[in-house]
């Protein structure tokens, strides 16, 4: 699924690269806040076709982006290039003009002999074999499950579906008491 062409990217607003920029250099509003470069990959929930939530895992020393969906009937693997291509394409370019693979003290990037002296767009890996959903419904809270067990090491066989409301009670009592980490 890889594809070279600089040219699909796409120039996001100003405010939008200073917002990445906050991000990328871990100066983001919040206590939890970490510089990318001290990491070597990052979950972020992603928005497809504008209605359906997936979990997505950049890898920067891989230069992956894992895509955990809990509704693969929804999108297409074929379509699933385009609907990543804000990450893929956009985020790689915005990662590549900050220098940030130049200032990454991840030294496996090397090793791995990924070129990084030229744009290179982030190729795209979907697990299959993910718990999936039974309505059109669930998915932000399986993303919220996925990125929980994927940063604590859980296998995600463990989730269990009949058990969405309690998950989204459990997760509303833990905003409300300011300890859920979202």
């Amino acid at each position: 699924m890889r594809t070279q062409a600089a040219s699909r990217t796409v120039n996001p607003p100003p405010n939008y690269l200073r917002n990445i920029q906050h991000f990328v250099d871990g100066t983001w509003q919040h206590r939890y806040a970490q510089a990318w470069t001290k990491v070597r990959k990052v979950y972020v929930p992603y928005n497809v076709r504008q209605c359906h939530w997936v979990a997505v895992e950049i890898h920067f020393v891989r230069h992956t982006v894992t895509v955990y969906d809990s509704y693969t009937a929804f999108t297409s693997n074929a379509m699933l290039g385009s609907y990543m291509e804000p990450i893929t394409h956009t985020l790689a370019q915005v990662l590549y003009e900050m220098r940030f693979y130049e200032k990454l003290e991840v030294e496996a990037v090397k090793k791995k002999g990924i070129d990084m002296s030229k744009f290179t767009p982030f190729i795209i890996c979907r697990i299959p074999d993910v718990p999936q959903q039974s309505d059109g419904t669930s998915c932000s809270i399986m993303i919220v499950k996925f990125i929980e067990y994927l940063s604590d090491g859980i296998p995600f066989h463990t989730i269990d579906p009949s058990k969405f409301g309690y998950y989204r009670l459990k997760l509303t009592i833990e905003a409300f008491r300011g300890e859920a980490y979202v």
